[in-house]
């Protein structure tokens, strides 16, 4: 297990609460996740740049360099100077076999990262396989209390996936979450799994242990391992398993509670598509689900007799976008023929002669395709630098 680094250390003893919760000391209350937020949009923007700068810094330091108010000042000196207490608790849970990413670690979720912005959490508490993070994963979402027919409908859609080797995300609840996650690993695959309460709990769990230990699944949670069951946190997790996934497959929803709260919520943020399962015994959810398609081409109805696999699926949606795009737009057409005769150190002058066009038009041209090379570039990598 890495050793934590020291921008990371600082991000934890500024928004983790390991130590308020054993000493509910107010000196170590840690920061809410707005406050944070507004904290780091402040200190990214000074010559302070990462959270680790703030070790050697005091009150005066940071009243001066940051504009912080006294309170404000005191309250981040508090926090900082208990370093050394928390690195003895993150060497706790190393030895239970939890390790903690923050936002700019390898082992945090940089999908969740990319899609949620600042509404991801600063760190995660996590264990297993963090390498799985990086692979193209299909959510699956459902009832506790879901029927026999969504369960098979489950079971073999799960297998499929598996078969087209993508990752399973899951929530981990009795239900449909527990049943994708059992039947992957028992099918030979590997699940990401998100929790809502008692990460520590679930290390006593043998078949849970197996499947850490063979690698092929990683278990995170945005709360502390001992943290209870509540609503608050079991909703607050049903964005990560949307982020995570390439897609998320309803399975079975009411019209109340967390899996009809978790779709509607990815809906209005149009993160991933949401492939909703559509048969004669559908749960009302499913069914007002599927009625919003005419609506939202987020949806996706997919039956239980289909025969098409969820990520080929989900690949043939991203081609028909990309057939309408170039139909209707010629900058596709010509960019990677402009984008050739750039590589050749061919002259402005000379692509106006060759291709036949305006200056002000292949000016255009060129200034857009840089800029979704540009994008293309920053979001291909799976790892990002920043630190928080």
């Amino acid at each position: 297990m890495e050793r934590i680094s020291d921008e990371s250390l600082a991000i934890l003893l500024l928004t983790s609460d390991l130590l308020y919760r054993k000493t509910k000391d107010k000196d170590q209350k840690p920061f809410t996740h707005g406050e944070w937020n507004k904290f780091a949009t402040l200190l990214r923007k000074s010559e302070y740049s990462t959270p680790a700068a703030l070790y050697d810094k005091n009150e005066n330091h940071l009243m001066q360099d940051l504009l912080l108010s006294r309170t404000m000042a005191n309250k981040v000196c508090n926090l900082m100077k208990y370093a050394g207490s928390m690195a003895i608790e993150i060497e706790k849970l190393a030895g239970m076999g939890i390790w903690i990413a923050t936002r700019g670690d390898k082992n945090f979720p940089q999908r969740v990262k990319k899609l949620l912005k600042e509404q991801s959490p600063p760190f995660f508490y996590g264990t297993g396989n963090g390498g799985l993070l990086h692979s193209s994963a299909i959510g699956f979402v459902g009832s506790r209390d879901a029927d026999e027919s969504s369960v098979e409908f489950t079971k073999r859609i799960v297998r499929r996936v598996v078969e087209d080797r993508a990752l399973i995300v899951s929530g981990g609840a009795k239900g449909i979450d527990l049943t994708s996650q059992n039947e992957a690993l028992e099918y030979g695959g590997q699940v990401v799994s998100f929790v809502h309460s008692e990460l520590g709990m679930l290390l006593r769990k043998r078949d849970f242990r197996n499947a850490i230990s063979d690698g092929n699944l990683v278990v995170l949670s945005a709360v502390h391992p001992s943290a209870r069951f509540t609503g608050f946190n079991a909703m607050g997790r049903n964005k990560y398993i949307y982020t995570q996934s390439k897609g998320t497959v309803v399975v079975s929803s009411n019209t109340k509670g967390g899996t009809w709260e978790g779709a509607n919520e990815n809906l209005k943020n149009s993160w991933v598509p949401l492939i909703v399962r559509a048969s004669q015994d559908a749960p009302e959810g499913n069914i007002k689900l599927l009625q919003m398609r005419e609506k939202n081409s987020m949806i996706i109805q997919y039956t239980n007799d289909s025969t098409q696999s969820i990520v080929e699926l989900l690949k043939n949606i991203k081609s028909d976008s990309k057939v309408k795009k170039n139909n209707t737009d010629l900058f596709y057409l010509v960019w990677p023929v402009i984008k050739d005769y750039i590589k050749q150190d061919y002259k402005f002058s000379e692509m106006c002669e060759i291709l036949n066009i305006l200056p002000e038009q292949l000016d255009n041209w060129i200034k857009r395709g840089t800029e979704i090379e540009s994008n293309t570039i920053r979001n291909s990598f799976v790892e990002q630098t920043t630190l928080f």
